[in-house]
């Protein structure tokens, strides 16, 4: 049996929420081979986690937006001016599948070891699923 070959990345992100997912887009524009690891089944980080009764965003939707592409601006239309979680879910959601980000997101993994090589100038993980 050959041996399994590690991936070959030029960078790993650590968790799928709103800061991970812009990484894995822009990191992408720019070229390298990139993967997100989330702990979680889904995306969205803190939005994805506290579904509390009446979770919401303290700053105005519009303002917590991406704004790295027009189009995405012009395609999602938010319903209220402080946007609950399950709509802030749903954007989330909406951004991953319109860029196709999903495909680079190992979900259900959580890093269990991370150790840097001063010689090499790389890290070296280890996650719960093997990676």
């Amino acid at each position: 049996m050959a041996a399994q070959k590690e991936p070959v990345l030029d960078i790993i992100v650590v968790g799928a929420g709103f800061a991970g997912l812009y990484l894995l887009y822009r990191l992408r524009t720019l070229g390298f081979q990139t993967l997100v690891i989330e702990a979680a089944d889904g995306v969205g980080g803190t939005w994805y986690w506290n579904r509390y009764p009446g979770a919401r965003c303290d700053v105005e939707s519009m303002a917590y937006s991406y704004s790295f592409s027009e189009s995405l601006e012009q395609d999602w239309v938010w319903t209220e001016r402080y946007a609950a979680q399950p709509e802030i879910l749903a954007y989330a959601n909406h951004v991953t599948d319109r860029f196709g980000l999903r495909k680079d997101i190992r979900f259900n993994t959580s890093v269990v070891r991370a150790v840097f090589s001063e010689t090499d100038g790389l890290w070296t993980l280890a996650s719960d699923e093997g990676l």
